[in-house]
């Protein structure tokens, strides 16, 4: 079973334990990636890793360029992927990659939703009242204009939903009012 998790922590530990740049690894992960999703049909097996190895290390060497030990450790583990045919999932592991750092680092992923975009100011705030109500050293604020909210927004920390929009309040208000007096 194929767990994008193992690959992640696995990626992140050696290019901490070669003193590399852990995000100069990713993006040339997401680089990588980006290459085999225009390759027809499925790329996968011993054999291919070793063709696409060559073919990567070529292209990189008329370039003039060189590997730092992040790219480094990328490519090994793009290659790996390759060889145990779980290529597909190169993505999976960017992404649990990007959790466990974030983890590590004590950066809070947020997802808001607006019904208008807000300023640079308001933005800053939610921030700030995340980091403080979540004792996190950063944030990741993911945000998404939904207009069907009306006013207001609805924010998304892990498992808690807080809705500050006006249509929710709208929603409660009618609750309220139509509620049958006991």
């Amino acid at each position: 079973m194929f767990h994008p998790g193992h690959w992640a922590a696995a990626f992140i530990n050696t290019v901490e334990r070669e003193g590399g740049d852990i995000e100069d690894g990713i993006e040339f992960l997401k680089v990588l990636s980006s290459w085999v999703k225009k390759l027809p049909g499925e790329t996968a097996g011993g054999t291919a890793a070793l063709k696409m190895e060559k073919l990567v290390r070529a292209g990189i060497a008329k370039k003039g360029f060189s590997f730092s030990i992040g790219q480094e450790t990328a490519l090994c583990v793009f290659l790996l992927m390759v060889q145990k045919k779980t290529v597909r999932r190169v993505d999976s592991v960017i992404e649990k990659t990007k959790d466990l750092l974030d983890k590590k680092r004590g950066v809070m992923a947020a997802y808001v939703e607006y019904a208008f975009p807000p300023d640079e100011e308001a933005k800053s705030r939610i921030k700030e009242e995340i980091k403080k109500r979540c004792s996190a050293a950063g944030v990741e604020l993911t945000e998404r204009v939904n207009a069907g909210l009306i006013g207001g927004y609805r924010l998304r920390i892990g498992d808690e939903i807080i809705d500050s929009s006006v249509r929710s309040q709208l929603r409660r208000l009618s609750a309220c009012l139509t509620r049958q007096p006991d």
